[in-house]
């Protein structure tokens, strides 16, 4: 699990560098990346429900944690003789520090899971490309036997 984990981690700063050692074929290397294909695809499968799985858990956590602090804003509101309307709660929850560094925190998460998602349909179009790729090799192949 830790290198799904440490994946995950620098996912942002190693797209780049990912991308193109996974997913750069040319003719001399398409045998490999056949080869290779199943697990890359199975790897940065588990990296994309991991990150989904974070992303989750970062949502339910903010969504557990504002109705918190509505509940308790309002409660002060009320021993003020204040009632307090759905309005200014939502208003108050933005304005929250522990809020604001979870939303912050959700985001970071669902870029992660986004990077994550476009290597999986990278990888989709990669196994495309690599059967029409040993079709035409094989073709070839056949008129040159001719």
């Amino acid at each position: 699990m830790s290198d799904i984990q440490n994946t995950y981690e620098t996912l942002p700063s190693e797209y780049l560098s990912l991308t193109k050692s996974y997913l750069s074929v040319d003719e001399s290397s398409m045998d490999l990346a056949i080869k290779r294909h199943p697990s890359v695809y199975a790897f940065f499968g588990s990296v994309l429900s991991y990150a989904k799985r974070t992303s989750d858990g970062l949502s339910s956590k903010l969504e557990m944690l504002e109705a918190k602090h509505m509940e308790l804003r309002r409660a002060e509101l009320a021993g003020k003789g204040t009632k307090a309307t759905q309005g200014a709660l939502n208003a108050y929850v933005l304005t929250v520090q522990e809020l604001i560094d979870l939303r912050e925190e959700l985001l970071d998460s669902q870029h992660r899971y986004n990077l994550a998602r476009n290597i999986v349909t990278s990888l989709d179009h990669q196994k495309d490309m690599l059967v029409q790729m040993s079709a035409n090799k094989r073709a070839e192949v056949r008129l040159h036997e001719l």
